[in-house]
């Protein structure tokens, strides 16, 4: 089963640094080769990019560079031509833009080499790409926050007057808690661009999960689904923000039974156990028996708008992930592809009193 483990930032998140971008896209290596075909000069990106070591490379002949970029060398020393902008092959799968220019002085002839890599230039431009769907979701949710609050007014107004008649009361109550928790989503549609600080409680989880069940009972009673609880916690109390708790479960949750088809087990669990610095953990356990994750992607799981679902918005787990961070926990995600993944939540256990 393979896994991957993101917390305090770490991971591929943490890649998505603009100033970083910008290091790795356009921080060039340069060598110089002499006049005795030997290498006078290299700098640790040139090295990096040629996968070799300076101190190693400096003095080297010609000829322990890779052939291709050799052979340019070569050419521009001959003929006294500069070659910019050149891609060449680096082994089987990377490439590299070189740059070659000879430069005289006096009686001195030698040959600058500047390198690029041409692999790291598809991963800025796609985390440019991300940066700008992300400051285009704060101008969209702006205007999306006022129209779905309208519509709420009437809802609720609905669902007071069906309470008010006794209509049945437990449905209204759940209808009318979620309200209040979709109220407070849309209020905090710009958590990525300016996150507000949560509202720490004394939460009980497992009271939490069941309410996140309750919701999702129809869609787990038309799939046929196999519901199994394993509350094992004791006690099951956290510090934290119980309309911030809830979203991260509902998302993960929803995640889990998109995974499955009819017939799936869907287990969600709690246990105790303790931390590397031995405090005591409260895990939540929310495992399917979907299709489970290519292991390729499991590193991207928790990156904003990465999704392999057709109609998938790709930020569900970044939300769930953000919140996690924001309440001093972890999240992780195991997997067998074909046979299921889980996604287990830590946060610090607390006890009242």
């Amino acid at each position: 089963m393979s896994s991957k483990k993101l917390g305090n930032g770490a991971g591929r998140l943490s890649n998505g640094n603009p100033a970083s971008l910008l290091q790795e896209c356009f921080a060039c290596g340069v060598l110089v080769v002499g006049a005795r075909k030997r290498i006078a000069a290299c700098t640790d990106e040139a090295a990096g990019h040629l996968n070799r070591d300076a101190a190693k490379l400096l003095n080297a002949p010609l000829s322990s560079l890779p052939a291709p970029l050799a052979r340019l060398i070569q050419e521009t020393a001959k003929n006294g031509k500069a070659i910019l902008n050149r891609e060449i092959p680096i082994g089987r799968t990377a490439a590299l833009r070189a740059s070659i220019l000879p430069i005289k002085a006096g009686e001195l002839s030698e040959t600058v080499v500047v390198l690029n890599s041409l692999t790291s230039t598809p991963v800025f431009e796609q985390n440019l790409r991300r940066l700008d769907r992300l400051a285009g979701l704060g101008t969209l949710s702006a205007s999306m926050a006022h129209e779905i609050k309208n519509g709420m007014v009437a809802i609720k107004t609905f669902v007071e007057v069906l309470s008010q008649k006794g209509q049945d009361t437990e449905l209204t109550e759940i209808v009318g808690r979620e309200l209040e928790r979709i109220n407070g989503i849309v209020s905090q549609m710009l958590r990525f661009a300016a996150p507000n600080r949560a509202a720490f409680t004394t939460v009980s989880i497992h009271e939490l999960l069941d309410h996140s069940l309750r919701v999702m009972q129809h869609q787990i009673s038309a799939k046929l689904i196999s519901l199994q609880r394993q509350y094992q916690a004791r006690p099951d109390t956290v510090r934290g923000d119980d309309a911030q708790l809830q979203q991260a479960f509902m998302n993960l949750l929803l995640n889990a039974l998109e995974a499955m088809g009819t017939n799936g087990v869907l287990t969600v669990g709690t246990e105790t156990v303790k931390d590397e610095q031995g405090g005591r953990q409260l895990r939540v356990n929310i495992q399917d028996t979907g299709v489970g994750i290519a292991p390729e992607n499991l590193e991207r799981m928790f990156e904003p708008f990465f999704t392999t679902k057709r109609n998938g918005t790709g930020l569900g787990l970044a939300i769930s992930h953000r919140i996690v961070l924001e309440h001093h926990g972890l999240i992780q995600v195991h997997s067998d592809p074909g046979n299921g993944s889980r996604f287990s939540l830590s946060l610090p256990a607390f006890t009242a009193g």
